[in-house]
């Protein structure tokens, strides 16, 4: 069951237990289940954080941090970190009566990102949370996945870009109405399970260096050419454009915070003021001086 790698795609896989459709999208993954017989103890795992949100029927979820398995019905989710191991009961299903889930694969980076629009900031305090959330949908949440159902079920034109938007709705819906602290440590879980997640790690490491790309290749073991082209399709952007974003929205959080302008175009590893300056007023359509005033105000 785990993700397969193809953009923009629409796959589909048919057995008594899974009948599955996939479709793919950048840095989005977004599969339907439809389960037609009684079965126990199916694994799972995701290499990205996956919400899993029931539509029809029941499921048992097994997890090592549960003693007992948990129910899940329809109005009910689940988010399951990067690399984390689950297995899956199927008690009522039939050829009549089929269980059916949505799940939705994000890059983890997706959703910092539209924490940090939203001026959420994960905190270093310990949280007592299992790896695996359960969570209960508002109205309006779950108007959001009968949303992501009709764009995966119809054959829109523009599908891939309605389950992007909807996608990043579910997101700010999620970080509003459930514990965004344990989401985002549940995001945070295991940043070395895959490549990606140790080459961002990396990255967001030493934001105030200088950061060798030469590193990142070795990091991923793949050669310069090989690895640009497969951060740029993982990403969206170049290695160096990327390393810049995650600067400027570092940059951001600190001038938020308070902090002057020099010193925080120092600490996100920028050489001069001017030349920070420009990249920040060019990518925010403000300069950090005025960014830092308005937030302070």
């Amino acid at each position: 069951m785990q993700a397969t790698p193809h953009y923009d795609s629409l796959e589909r896989l048919d057995t008594l237990i899974d009948h599955r459709s996939v479709f793919n999208a950048d840095g989005v993954q977004l599969c339907m289940y439809d389960t037609y017989q009684f079965s126990e103890l199916i694994p799972f795992k995701a290499d990205e954080m996956m919400f899993c949100a029931m539509i029809q029927g029941r499921k048992v979820m097994h997890h090592e941090s549960l003693s007992q398995g948990r129910d899940f019905t329809p109005g009910q989710s689940f988010v399951i970190a990067p690399s984390e191991k689950v297995a899956i009961d199927f008690p009522d299903a039939t050829l009549s009566t089929p269980t059916r889930c949505l799940t939705i694969e994000i890059d983890t980076q997706k959703l910092h990102q539209v924490a940090q629009q939203m001026r959420i900031q994960h905190t270093s305090e310990s949280i007592e949370q299992a790896p695996t959330l359960q969570l209960t949908h508002s109205a309006s949440t779950q108007s959001v996945y009968q949303r992501l159902i009709s764009a995966f079920t119809e054959n829109e034109q523009d599908r891939a870009l309605l389950i992007e938007l909807a996608s990043t709705e579910l997101l700010v819906r999620l970080l509003r109405e459930q514990d965004h602290q344990a989401l985002l440590k549940c995001a945070q879980q295991d940043p070395h399970a895959s490549v990606w997640h140790a080459v961002v790690a990396h990255i967001d490491a030493n934001l105030a260096q200088m950061i060798d790309v030469e590193s990142l290749c070795s990091l991923a073991c793949m050669s310069r050419s090989k690895f640009f082209n497969a951060f740029r399709s993982r990403f969206g952007l170049s290695p160096q454009a990327y390393i810049l974003a995650r600067r400027l929205n570092k940059a951001r959080q600190l001038l938020s915070q308070g902090k002057n302008v020099t010193a925080v175009c120092f600490e996100t590893g920028f050489n001069s003021v001017s030349h920070f300056s420009r990249r920040f007023k060019s990518h925010f359509g403000a300069s950090p001086r005025a960014f830092r005033q308005q937030e302070l105000n």
